[in-house]
């Protein structure tokens, strides 16, 4: 047993420090997909190498530090992000009113829990880029709620589904029947959780493992029953 001791923590040691390694490649950020760390890294090393370059025009530079400043994005590291964003509205040649900077700063901004500024830019983001985006438009719905602007964020939510023709999915039923389960909370109103228990029973139908909508629908049920009181 003695000899079995330093073999058997050898071992022990290797599989921390390969779920240790793996962990820290390759990682997800605000429910994107995976992310590469050490690539990411690398290329903003790149790029820094290439700012310092004095010769580069204010195109390029803004190029770069809209690069840079998403891949921060990605890494979850919100205030430099932001930071690196900011600087290309500094420079006099470059395009300071594009749709992905303000989508970039919008995401951000969401990372930092600052919904207000987030809606701002994400506003900003639609207004330059008419194209159908119903990614964004989520994102939108989201930071309403966050705000407790519950009408615009239930206005926002259908108009994002019917306009895009899109199939109902679990986004759109957890959204709304937290929204309503929210508004029930705050408003002191039957009403909302009677709705918001509504959504839920109509999203198990189509997802019956969805937790979330099955939390939901326990908490409205709980304010409800038995007698449908507050």
């Amino acid at each position: 047993m003695k000899r079995l001791f330093p073999l058997t923590l050898f071992m022990a040691l290797a599989v921390v420090l390969n779920c240790a390694s793996t962990d820290d490649s390759v990682r997800t950020v605000g429910g994107y997909p995976k992310i590469n760390t050490s690539s990411h890294l690398a290329q903003i090393e790149s790029i820094d190498k290439e700012l310092n370059n004095s010769n580069a025009s204010d195109e390029t530079r803004s190029k770069l530090y809209l690069t840079k400043g998403r891949l921060l994005l990605e890494l979850g590291k919100y205030d430099d992000s932001i930071g690196t964003l900011n600087q290309i509205f500094s420079l006099k040649n470059a395009n300071a009113n594009s749709p992905e900077l303000n989508l970039y700063l919008g995401r951000a901004y969401i990372g930092k829990n600052q919904y207000a500024k987030a809606i701002q830019y994400l506003n900003q983001s639609e207004k330059l880029d008419k194209t159908y985006n119903p990614e964004r438009k989520k994102l939108v719905v989201q930071s309403l709620v966050a705000e407790r602007e519950y009408y615009p964020a239930l206005a926002a939510l259908t108009k994002t589904y019917h306009k895009g023709n899109q199939k109902k999915d679990e986004f759109y039923y957890e959204t709304a029947a937290k929204t309503y389960l929210k508004m029930g909370y705050d408003y002191k109103n039957a009403g909302f959780y009677q709705k918001g228990l509504q959504v839920a029973n109509l999203g198990l139908e189509e997802f019956p493992e969805n937790e979330t909508l099955r939390s939901i629908q326990k908490e409205c049920m709980e304010v409800l029953q038995p007698e449908g009181k507050l």
